[in-house]
């Protein structure tokens, strides 16, 4: 957790993250997410306006000091709450629309960076398609 990436358009999400910017001044992007859930239409993802305020490129990020508090990993796909305190004492709220997830493409989007919230088996899809584990005497 914690990583700050960065993903050009038609690449694949690594894992889950909270988008801080996006090549578009409004934080607005888009994701393809058929690998989830056989969708082939665009999902709108967007970054937080406070955030956005704080951080427009790259070269601010060495200013940006703060803390996620966020829900444990899980399997819900279309749930998440969280929230983020800036070094300022800011705090703001997250939620599903402020998260990629491991899995889905970048569209229609230069680029956008984001922070790693969950990665590898606590990703949502890995948590969702985890099979049940039974147990026999």
């Amino acid at each position: 957790m914690g990583s700050i990436v960065r993903v050009d358009n038609d690449q694949a999400i690594p894992s889950d993250i909270l988008i801080l910017c996006t090549s578009d001044a409004k934080g607005q992007s888009y994701v393809e997410t058929k690998n989830l859930d056989g969708e082939t239409n665009l999902k709108l993802k967007q970054a937080n306006k406070d955030i956005i305020e704080q951080i427009r490129d790259e070269k601010d990020f060495p200013k940006l000091a703060g803390m996620i508090i966020c829900e444990k990993p899980n399997n819900l796909l279309y749930k998440f709450e969280g929230q983020m305190t800036l070094g300022s004492g800011k705090t703001i709220s997250l939620n599903a629309d402020n998260l990629m997830l491991r899995g889905c493409q970048l569209r229609n989007t230069d680029y956008i960076y984001g922070i790693t919230v969950f990665q590898g088996p606590d990703t949502k899809i890995m948590r969702n398609s985890a099979k049940p584990k039974y147990k026999f005497s």
